[in-house]
């Protein structure tokens, strides 16, 4: 019989499932648990389990600080206990979740709960709670006694899906019950009829074509609101008619639930959406951000107008109704200008501008905005004119008939000067807030130029004919006298089209040039041979570049470079965003590194610009179809949205200060006309992040990387994880283990094109810093369109106020498999010989060689029923392909590896598990030799595709051992040394059953491994469900978990001479809360007590007390 459970669970991230605010604070169901967040600065205040087994379906408030929480069956009342402490003349205050009444199970689910206020002393006055019933029935409850006053059932006896109690006494008590029949019925408990012992349906609402998920109820309004599964919201009347008075469509999937405020209607739904309606029906605000699908949870703070919305991807988000409200009719200004019917009056009272302009002089060419609101237009005949908003007055800049028909027009990062480019190769620069200052000019090129960038307000560069580029030193005197200083030149590689798109000077480290073929090139310069003041730049010379990543944004072209934090960002047409870090090799030559690559959004592909507003916040500039957009890394979430055509054209943006107000402006030139746009900034905050999404589907794996003592809190521990999942994202998370909180996500990897379905860690060879407060790990993921990612994680402890208490870097070192659509096409014509681009690959393994200790070794296993072996070797960046062997004739699940050292004989055996419920074991040493190496492409970190099988494959030759220990597949696999030569072997599978064997190494005399089982023991009904997680905390101890939700501990007994097993005894044994249970990882902390991880629908971090696994 298994003893009391020693499993305690230290955090549970799993999907908000119920959300109510309280005064300043927000409380959030998440699983069992119930927890606090201070809404000003979103941070977790204090948590408690308050459900046990249960999952919180709703909080409903009471009298004072108390709370009734129930979900599935249970309920219970609890109280938020908020008390200040004075210390040393400063004040602390403390939170405490005190429950008064335990947890109490009904007979039925609980869909709703409502208060009654009976009495006349407050103590009695809130001692009766209205339980509504998942089978149309009331219980009149007495929390304090636990006790059933009455029970009253509805004359529709059926199933409910939803249901809402209106009153707060049992006499005026009405039940609103969506049926299994798609009907709204109201009815009142307190009529019970003597005959029937039941009461009498008193209305019936019709109309909905699918089951009733909630209802809500306005009083003021006297209107009730329902939604369904057939995607629709409708409104009744409780005073008219059965009939809807409105019926409202908007969202793509089925709705959750709604809120009646008194202006608008809330909603929110399965397709990851907040949608505001007016009562006319008009969608006012549709709120995104969260990850993946289904907001499950919303409450409203009517008095502050906030919303919350709680997500399946574990986030909690904030959104403010006023700001919305107000930014709604500000988005409005949408002003037009059409420069041809500009009377010519405006021009000719410029003495520069001829008279004999027509219509056709007057189209813009070039268009941007200045941070002071001014729309800069650079028009057909050569003018330069600046459009005052809101003034909509019209001033001439400049007039130069040179720069007629064509013209390239940039204005400085200061906004201050503009610098044109002409056919004839001439730059000129004019200053925008003097008009009668002289401007510079200078003839640069033979030949058009091409583009003109500012990289500073300081720093100016022209690109020409050639693939030539040309830095200038731009200074003003004391008379506004504009100076244009030659300071280097610089020659782009050839290409078809090799003129610079952006470029950003990197301090004393060099040149950043990006080109419209979509390569960036890295210039190294001597600050001695720049160009002084007297220079004309005819005995500079050209420099080329000293390192160059060709292609990394694709054809499409580089759009934009930055420099932020110590990292270099780079945006493409290509639909993604890089970032780099720039190093120097043995000989002191710059080059530039890819550490990862990004996507925004599915079909955002036209990235133009990256802007920090913050150091927390990113956003993205580009276009969407025939969208402007602004998009928020940092929230997910579209800031502002522009129809304005699309991409191909002039564009101009900028954020100013109007008053006390910020606008966004932006215009483009579209059908020959200016076309400006403002909004209010406040969408560029319409929304706060309480807590952070994890993943926006399930957590199909999971891998811990590091362990961490807090530097700033003395006996805090962390733990930082690999998450990854459905999504096709790889997250690096960071856990704390002894106090609440929340996961912070560290980096977001999104290599991946289709499911995350293994992790494997190990150190990194190349140890860089060995202080004990780094470490640097090697991280490899496989997944669906076989793929293989590997990365190096750089973790950093750092002390100080101001900054994070661990820095985390990651680089991507090379990818295998079809990484993008593009390049497999293209390399599908040159092998016709490739991996089946549908081969999903199920599980990975990474293990150090014993010798060559810079190589690492990977064990792949395939959906095509093959285990592929690769090397990496680091410091080159080079994966090649050492073997495929056919092993199974079914799919692979799982692989693991046992090495062994030993004076004998050291070893690495390849342990392999498929869905026929056969384990394998081999020597990874067996097979012949193989050539195909896969060499990064250095900067790019992608792997060339031809690396596929080649005629001759290399294999690990006949297996070693063969277990037939399961009916069906086995899912995990797990060893421990027991003593020499002998170990234990673990595997859980399909049929709800483990199995522990012990296996025997032996080596013959000719090197060879041998391996023979000397005894197994199983358990046919180890779980009620599929085993999916297994792991040996030590030589007696074996923990399991499976989608029963069970994480059992067992203890394994041995013979004295270890040939044979005793028994293998359930010691304890945990419900997780985590649902569809997929992974499971352990690791001892630094305080020496075990914990492991489990994935699936979120995370749930447990320890195991130390004393009970020791043998």
């Amino acid at each position: 019989m298994a003893s009391d459970p020693v499993i305690e669970t230290n955090s549970v991230t799993v999907p908000i499932t119920s959300l109510t605010f309280y005064g300043e604070y927000l409380l959030s169901g998440e699983g069992p648990f119930l927890k606090v967040y201070q809404v000003t600065h979103g941070k977790l205040i204090c948590q408690k389990d308050v459900l046990n087994l249960a999952v919180i379906h709703g909080i409903c408030k009471g009298f004072g600080s108390h709370f009734v929480i129930y979900g599935q069956k249970s309920l219970c009342v609890v109280s938020i206990q908020i008390s200040e402490h004075d210390c040393v003349h400063l004040l602390f205050v403390s939170y405490r979740i005190c429950v008064e009444s335990t947890v109490c199970e009904l007979k039925d689910l609980i869909w709703n709960i409502c208060w009654l206020q009976e009495n006349s002393t407050i103590e009695q006055h809130w001692s009766q709670l209205a339980v509504i019933l998942a089978h149309n029935s009331v219980v009149r409850w007495h929390w304090k006694e636990r006790l059933v006053l009455q029970h009253a059932h509805c004359a529709e006896n059926c199933i409910l899906y939803s249901a809402l109690l209106i009153g707060n006494t049992w006499d005026t008590l009405f039940v609103a019950a969506g049926t299994v029949f798609n009907q709204i019925v109201v009815w009142k408990p307190s009529t019970e009829q003597e005959s029937t012992q039941r009461c009498a349906v008193q209305k019936r609402y019709t109309g909905h074509q699918g089951v009733i998920f909630n209802i809500s109820y306005n009083a003021d309004r006297r209107q009730l609101c329902s939604v369904s599964d057939d995607r629709s919201i409708r409104l009744w009347s409780t005073d008219g008619a059965a009939n809807a008075v409105l019926v409202l469509y908007g969202h793509t999937a089925r709705v959750w639930n709604c809120q009646l405020l008194d202006d608008v209607i809330v909603s929110i739904g399965e397709d990851a959406t907040c949608k505001v309606w007016s009562y006319l029906g008009e969608v006012l605000y549709t709120f995104t951000g969260h990850k993946g699908c289904s907001i499950w949870s919303l409450a409203v703070d009517k008095d502050n107008r906030i919303l919350a919305t709680g997500g399946g991807d574990s986030s909690i988000r904030l959104w403010r109704l006023d700001e919305k409200k107000t930014a709604a009719v500000s988005t409005t200004d949408l002003v037009k200008v059409d420069v041809g019917v500009v009377e010519k009056l405006k021009l000719k009272r410029s003495s520069k501008v001829s008279s004999a302009l027509d219509i056709s002089d007057l189209t813009p060419r070039h268009v941007t905005v200045t941070n002071t609101g001014e729309v800069l237009v650079l028009i057909q005949c050569g003018a330069l004119l600046a459009y005052k908003l809101p003034s909509q007055t019209w001033r001439c800049l400049m007039y130069d008939p040179q720069f007629q028909s064509y013209g390239v027009m940039s204005v400085a990062p200061s906004k201050k000067m503009a610098a044109l480019g002409n056919i004839d190769g001439h730059l000129k620069v004019v200053q925008l807030d003097n008009i009668e200052s002289s401007a510079a000019e200078k003839h640069v090129f033979q030949g058009k130029v091409l583009n003109v960038i500012w990289a500073s307000s300081e720093d100016l560069f022209a690109s020409g004919p050639g693939g030539h580029l040309d830095w200038y030193k731009v200074t003003t005197d004391s008379c506004d006298t504009i100076n244009l200083i030659i300071r280097s030149k610089f020659i782009l590689p050839s290409a078809r089209q090799h003129w610079a798109t952006a470029v950003s000077v990197l301090a004393d480290e060099g040149i950043l040039c990006g080109d419209r073929r979509g390569s960036l090139h890295v210039y190294s310069y001597d600050s001695n041979t720049l160009g002084g003041s007297h220079s004309t730049g005819q005995s500079l010379q050209r420099l080329p570049p000293c390192h160059s990543l060709f292609g990394i944004h694709g054809k499409t072209g580089v759009t934009s470079v930055c420099l932020h934090d110590g990292m270099i960002y780079s945006t493409g047409r290509d639909g993604t965003y890089r970032q780099h870090i720039l190093k120097r090799d043995e000989e002191g030559i710059a080059k530039l590194q890819l550490l990862n690559t990004f996507k925004v959004s599915k079909g955002f592909q036209w990235l133009e610009r990256i802007v920090f507003p913050s150091d927390e916040e990113m956003q993205i500039l580009g276009f969407h179809t025939n969208q402007f957009l602004v998009w928020s890394v940092t929230r997910s979430e579209r800031l502002i949205e522009v129809e304005c055509g699309g991409g191909h054209r002039t564009w101009g943006y900028t954020v100013c200060d109007v008053g006390s107000e910020s606008i966004a402006t932006f215009a483009c030139v579209k059908a020959q006309q200016i076309f400006i746009h403002r909004v209010p900034w406040q969408l560029g905050s319409r929304q706060t992040i309480v807590k952070q999404a994890l993943h926006g589907n399930q957590v199909t794996c999971v891998k811990h990387l590091a362990s961490f003592s807090s530097i700033n809190e003395e006996g805090v521990e962390y733990a930082v994880c690999a998450t990854g999942s459905e999504d096709t994202t790889v997250n690096i998370v960071m856990l704390y283990l002894r106090r609440p909180s929340n996961p912070k996500i560290l980096h977001r990897l999104q290599a991946h094109i289709s499911r995350v379905c293994a992790l494997a860690s190990c150190p990194s060879p190349l140890k860089g810093d060995k202080h004990q407060l780094s470490q640097s790990v090697l991280l490899f993921s496989v997944g669906g369109r076989c793929a293989l990612q590997c990365w190096r994680v750089n973790l950093k402890q750092q002390n100080g106020p101001s900054s994070p208490e661990l820095c985390c870097q990651v680089e991507h070192l090379v990818s295998y498999g079809t990484v993008d659509g593009v390049e497999r096409r293209r390399l599908l014509k040159k092998s016709a010989d490739l991996v089946d681009p549908e081969t999903r690959y199920m599980d990975v393994t990474v293990w150090q060689d014993a010798v060559s200790t810079q190589t690492v070794h990977i064990a792949v296993a395939g959906s095509d029923a093959c285990v592929r072996l690769f090397d990496l070797d680091e410091s080159s960046r080079n994966l090649t392909l050492q073997s495929v062997t056919p092993c199974h004739d079914a799919c692979v699940l799982s692989v693991t590896h046992l090495s062994h050292q030993s004076d004998d004989f050291i070893a690495t055996l390849i342990l392999t598990a498929a869905t026929n419920g056969k384990i394998l074991i081999w020597d990874s040493r067996q097979g012949t030799v193989v050539n195909g190496t896969l060499e990064s492409n250095k900067g790019t970190g992608t792997s060339n595709l031809h690396h596929a099988l080649q005629s001759t494959h290399k294999t690990l030759g006949k297996y070693l051992l063969e277990l037939h220990h399961h009916q069906s597949g086995v899912n995990c696999l797990s060893s421990v040394q027991l003593h020499n030569d002998i170990y234990l072997l673990a595997s859980g599978g399909d049929d709800n059953s483990l199995s522990v064997s012990i296996v025997q190494l032996s080596r013959s005399e000719n090197n060879d491994v041998g391996v023979k089982c000397l005894n197994t023991f199983g358990l046919p009904n180890a779980h009620a469900a599929q085993v999916s997680g297994l792991h040996f905390i030590s030589q007696s101890c074996l923990v399991s978990t499976s989608v029963d939700q069970r994480i059992n501990l067992w203890m394994v007994e041995v013979s004295s001479d270890n040939q044979s097993i005793s028994k293998v005894q359930l010691s304890g044994s945990k419900f997780s809360h985590i649902a569809d249970v997929s992974c499971m990882d352990i690791w001892v902390s630094r305080s020496g007590i075990p914990h492991f991880i489990t994935s699936g629908q979120g995370l749930q971090v447990l320890h195991i007390a130390k004393d009970q696994y020791q043998s």
